[in-house]
């Protein structure tokens, strides 16, 4: 598998530049012929290529720091900024998530109308492009509809002449939207091949994306044909034999593993074009931190590189206790898998006391640079309940970084950076008070800037940069897109929802064992198993723009897969804080409490945002061009 080139050549740019009229694209602006183009299969690739650039580039790539803040298993924070939306602050009906998608539509119905007209094409030529412009379209849809619910839905090359198409209305339901997106991945089973070229789709990245799409499908339309579909396209990857679990999970989205067998769809950028402030999962979760300031602080571990230059991003992703809490760790008495404050490590070593006997610097206090953890701001409650929640002193010759972080799930080793583990350039990471990478390191308080808010970073899809990570030094880098690890949990899903519990159990514990090296889960009831996945699925797909999306479906089954509640309603795991660790500097002591700075204490979820707005700008510009749309509930 080779890196991919985004920039294609000057034919294939003349013919994919768009130019719009008001309310939708209707023509490339044509540098070339279409007839050049068009004429071998060669060239038609290099613009499907182009297409895929496009659409895997622009709805899917570069989301994962972002989606995974908006689930309990991240933040997006700084000293001085919130991303409101898991607050809902400032969320109004002209909120857009991508409505206008109408160029990259084009480009799709382009692939399919050049191809059925071609009359230099063979027809298994043409037939493989049209199932090309079938699965990206199907992309296109199911962006749209995971989003808000309804599009519109272009299916067919429009010219200027179509006038009756410009007032084509917005799909009537949830269910009619879902309707053409598995229509367009059915075509993409029937006409794509079985292999491709890194960075384009097969059959079995089609099915890949019919499995996910089902799961949403039947989440919002309680179609349970949508569980049949999920579990034949899930089986279908599984059972090809074309793709296997890694045996080297963190490895998989790091350069190295851009070949990786368990990838079904990858997106790939070479380093001609790109660099380390082109995504925010590189500079974007990396902190800003000289030796200069460490010293300052009264912290150490000092960064080998003596110029302090190991660390120049702008971290503001970070992940929050609460996915911590999923990974599972090792008894080391009776070898069973459980949460880490309840293995025996931690039951004999470590006493609980009342966090509300927690004062102001208990546990850092240094007036000179206005340090003190707990600070002010981690005092006391909120509406949301107690600030501080868990507080725990080591009382033998333990270390509560080791109790907590030993014998893991093996999937947290690469995922998460914590306290004493080493990472870029081979660097010693203290994240506890006074520590390297500690959140009170720099300026401000004890949550500053460029420094997690969390005591955590990302490890997962960041590079080890060379010579090193900085803004503007150029990268090849990856985004997996697809897996074989996915298909797995979207067939336990679907077998959950069917009432099969031991089959649910079986295909859970296919990932918990060969990438978590768990022992299996023997959870019988369904309460069991729906807990058992859910932490399976945050563990497994945690920082691949996933967990938000299954929290959606999850509430709207209701029940056990949320806490509890009706279907349809609010979603907890949304409407709760997410939480920070600090760990005292020799170890002994450490506490879990609300990250709340900006207001981040105050996530929020509404039913409104099982789907969020149709942008009201759009409705009333297509009113007054005759096309009269309804909004979605609640906006």
């Amino acid at each position: 598998m080779k890196y991919r080139n985004i920039l294609y050549g000057a034919v294939l740019a003349g013919v994919a530049l768009l130019s719009s009229c008001d309310v939708m694209d209707t023509s490339p602006s044509e540098s070339y012929s279409e007839e050049l183009v068009w004429s071998t299969k060669s060239t038609a690739d290099a613009f499907v290529e182009s297409a895929y650039s496009s659409i895997l580039g622009g709805l899917y790539a570069g989301k994962y720091a972002q989606m995974e803040g908006y689930s309990p298993n991240g933040i997006h924070s700084n000293l001085n900024n919130l991303d409101g939306f898991p607050t809902e602050t400032g969320l109004t009906n002209s909120y857009d998530t991508g409505f206008n998608q109408f160029s990259r539509l084009r480009m799709c119905n382009l692939i399919i109308d050049k191809a059925q007209n071609s009359t230099s094409l063979s027809e298994g030529e043409k037939k493989e492009l049209i199932a090309q412009g079938h699965f990206l379209r199907g992309l296109v849809f199911f962006y749209q509809a995971r989003w808000m619910g309804r599009f519109v839905p272009i299916t067919k090359l429009l010219s200027v002449n179509d006038t009756a198409d410009f007032k084509t209305p917005l799909t009537s339901s949830v269910a009619e939207s879902y309707k053409y997106v598995m229509d367009d991945f059915d075509a993409a089973i029937e006409g794509l091949p079985e292999t491709s070229s890194s960075g384009i789709g097969n059959k079995y990245a089609a099915y890949a994306f019919a499995s996910r799409a089902a799961l949403q499908a039947y989440a919002y339309t309680g179609d349970k044909t949508y569980l049949t579909k999920c579990i034949e396209a899930s089986n279908a990857v599984i059972n090809s034999g074309k793709y296997k679990l890694t045996s080297d999970y963190g490895n998989m989205f790091q350069e190295e593993g851009n070949t990786d067998a368990e990838i079904i769809l990858g997106y790939y950028r070479l380093d001609q074009n790109t660099q380390c402030s082109s995504y925010n999962e590189l500079i974007g979760c990396i902190p800003n931190i000289s030796n200069d300031e460490i010293q300052t602080a009264g912290g150490s571990v000092f960064f080998n590189n003596a110029n302090g230059k190991s660390f120049e991003g702008w971290a503001t992703f970070f992940p929050s206790q609460d996915l911590i809490d999923q990974y599972l760790v090792i008894d080391q008495k009776d070898g069973k898998a459980k949460p880490w404050d309840q293995t025996s490590q931690y039951l004999n070593s470590v006493e609980e006391k009342d966090p509300s006997g927690l004062k102001e610097g208990d546990f850092v206090n240094i007036p000179a640079i206005s340090r003190k953890v707990p600070d002010a701001d981690d005092m006391g409650s909120n509406a949301k309940g107690q600030k501080i929640i868990k507080w725990g002193v080591v009382k033998d010759n333990s270390r509560i970084n080791e109790i907590m972080y030993n014998h893991r799930d093996n999937r947290f080793y690469g995922t998460i950076v914590y306290d004493s583990c080493y990472w870029l350039q081979n660097e010693l990471i203290t994240t506890c008070c006074r520590g390297s990478m500690w959140a009170g390191v720099r300026q401000g308080q004890a949550d500053s800037w460029y420094t997690t808010a969390s005591g955590y970073y990302w490890r997962k899809n960041v590079y080890d940069v060379s010579p090193r990570l900085y803004w503007n030094v150029k990268t090849n880098y990856h985004f997996v897109i697809a897996r074989l690890g996915e298909m797995y949990m979207n067939l336990a899903e679907a077998k959950l929802l069917q009432g099969d519990l031991s089959g649910a159990v079986a295909a859970l514990n296919e990932t918990r064992t060969k990438h978590g090296l768990l022992p299996a889960s023997t959870a019988s009831s369904e309460q069991e198993v729906w807990s058992d996945y859910i932490r399976e699925r945050r563990c497994e797909m945690a920082y691949e723009n996933d967990i938000y999306w299954s929290y959606l479906r999850w509430g709207k089954y209701g029940g056990f897969a949320n806490d509890g509640a009706a279907p349809g309603d609010v979603i907890n795991a949304l409407n709760t804080p997410v939480h920070k660790i600090q760990i005292t500097h020799d170890r002994k002591q450490f506490m879990i409490a609300q990250m709340v700075t900006n207001g981040a204490w105050n996530r929020n979820f509404t039913v409104r945002r099982y789907l969020m707005p149709i942008p009201q700008g759009q409705i009333d510009s297509r009113a007054a061009g005759g096309i009269h749309d309804t909004q979605n509930l609640g906006w």
